[in-house]
């Protein structure tokens, strides 16, 4: 009996440690895969919620491109019109928002840092969650990327 307690205490602490492993809201609570190795890769965009409500994205892509050095592109065309950047990211110190910015060709310029919430990352799906206030309003946008 004795035995049986200490194997029960092991998988208890050992359920424990692994729950708490989980950085992201919705997962995964473990991985073998480093945040780096999870994020880098070709994202397509394959869903966006705004306050709750899907929206339509018929005749819209939107293609994220993240290297493993921190650089990147991103391609978005809707309608006919297309527009692409060079972009840069990396995660924030706590490893739970991903920041990035574009490069305007134009002007020569890099935009401000902007920093989206991650809320699920695995090997093949990138959700993240980004809420923006505009006077009394708040607006909660959740996007769905998959890798391709």
């Amino acid at each position: 009996m004795k035995k049986f307690a200490i194997i029960l205490t092991i998988v208890a602490a050992t359920a424990m440690i692994f729950s708490s492993c989980g950085k992201y809201e919705e997962g995964p609570a473990f991985s073998l895969l480093t945040k780096k190795a999870r994020i880098t890769g070709t994202w397509t965009l394959s869903e966006m919620t705004i306050d709750g409500e899907v929206q339509d994205l018929a005749g819209m892509t939107t293609t994220t491109v993240l290297e493993k050095d921190g650089t990147g592109s991103m391609t978005a065309s809707f309608g006919g019109f297309s527009f692409s950047a060079d972009i840069e990211w990396e995660f924030d110190d706590t490893k739970e928002n991903l920041r990035t910015r574009t490069y305007d060709a134009d002007s020569e310029e890099w935009s401000d840092w902007s920093e989206t919430k991650i809320t699920k990352l695995t090997n093949s799906e990138c959700w993240m969650e980004d809420s923006e206030t505009v006077g009394e309003v708040t607006v909660v946008t959740v996007t769905k990327m998959t890798k391709e």
